[in-house]
């Protein structure tokens, strides 16, 4: 199924009121960027909901001090981009594996791979 740009996440943010600083300003922030942050149930653990690309604001500006989490979070329930890493590397025969790691967001192993492949050695 490719990645519908109107598809909403959701991702549970664990013990979150005793993890941030304050929640009026998260709501705030959150509610600039369409999202919806809303306590699930009685529990001490939040649910915060949004499109991909709302979410991803949000983390940008989730970058620094306690917030980190929620930014982490956020990146490891959204789904991971898929790129034909043999076919950047054909594309940019100049390309390191640095770059390739750094432009596409891959681990050290794929990027090997790839590298490999467009060089024909597998």
């Amino acid at each position: 199924m490719p990645n519908n740009p109107l598809t909403k996440y959701s991702i549970q943010l664990n013990n979150f009121l005793h993890r941030i600083d304050c929640k009026i300003t998260m709501m705030e922030l959150v509610a600039q960027q369409g999202c919806s942050l809303k306590r699930i149930r009685r529990s001490k653990n939040w649910s915060l909901t949004g499109t991909q690309s709302q979410l991803l604001t949000v983390s940008e500006q989730l970058q620094q001090g306690r917030t980190v989490w929620i930014s982490d979070a956020i990146h490891k329930a959204l789904p991971k981009s898929s790129f034909d890493l043999a076919a950047i590397v054909h594309s940019h025969p100049d390309m390191t594996l640095n770059r390739l790691i750094a432009e596409t967001g891959c681990t050290l192993i794929e990027a090997r791979v790839a590298l490999d492949k467009a060089e024909n050695l597998i």
